[in-house]
């Protein structure tokens, strides 16, 4: 078997590129060929996480976890229906760091699920919006999704308080939960490390040891 080519490697963490901002180095992506690529875990605007090869970066490739080729609007004919407008609102407010809600929403790793991102998909799961009422999660640390989600008095929305604990990494901020997906270690594993008083780099970035490796002692 041929032995892996050197390469050198452009640093791109915090490059933005598209939807996508790049967290850190990902492990080589060895081609059969023998060729070495260098990987790049990003995190994209709508809050996935995703492995992109240098290589897709620099030639322009990649710009997104996938998501772009799904909001493809389609011509649904429901523009002035107050359910529309709700739902615009929604991935706004969890995708658009420029919106004033982005903090409270996106901005601390709320997000909307992939399938939602399609209107006509959003409508057939939550039909009108009733009078009075208005878009409401069951669960706050959870997403807009399935389930999770429902139409609500702003009295019971006002009533349901939000608890969460958020972690920012290269000013992205985002749930335990979200950088275990984010970043492919898991929630369990991010949150035995933050408690055991890892620096948040370390957290999401040091690889999960193999079994049967001596374990590091941490810092």
């Amino acid at each position: 078997m041929a032995k892996p080519r050197r390469m050198s490697v452009v640093d791109r963490v915090g490059e933005r590129h598209g939807r996508l901002i790049v967290l850190f180095r990902a492990e080589n992506k060895v081609e059969p060929s023998g060729a070495v690529r260098a990987q790049w875990r990003c995190v994209c605007d709508c809050g996935n996480g995703v492995t992109v090869t240098g290589h897709a970066i620099a030639r322009g490739n990649t710009k997104s976890c996938g998501c772009l080729n799904r909001e493809k609007e389609a011509k649904h004919g429901q523009y002035r229906n107050p359910v529309y407008r709700v739902w615009k609102a929604m991935k706004q407010r969890c995708l658009n760091p420029n919106h004033d809600g982005f903090d409270g929403y996106g901005g601390r790793g709320i997000t909307v699920c992939a399938e939602w991102l399609k209107f006509e998909n959003f409508y057939r799961d939550m039909g009108d919006l009733p009078a009075g009422m208005t878009l409401e999660r069951k669960d706050n640390e959870k997403g807009y999704e399935p389930g999770n989600v429902i139409w609500a008095s702003r009295l019971v929305q006002a009533n349901n308080k939000r608890s969460n604990v958020s972690v920012t990494f290269r000013d992205q901020t985002h749930t335990q939960a979200e950088w275990g997906r984010i970043t492919g270690l898991g929630k369990a594993a991010i949150k035995r490390r933050l408690d055991a008083g890892w620096p948040v780099e370390r957290a999401l970035t040091e690889p999960l040891q193999t079994t049967g490796l001596r374990r590091r002692r941490m810092d």
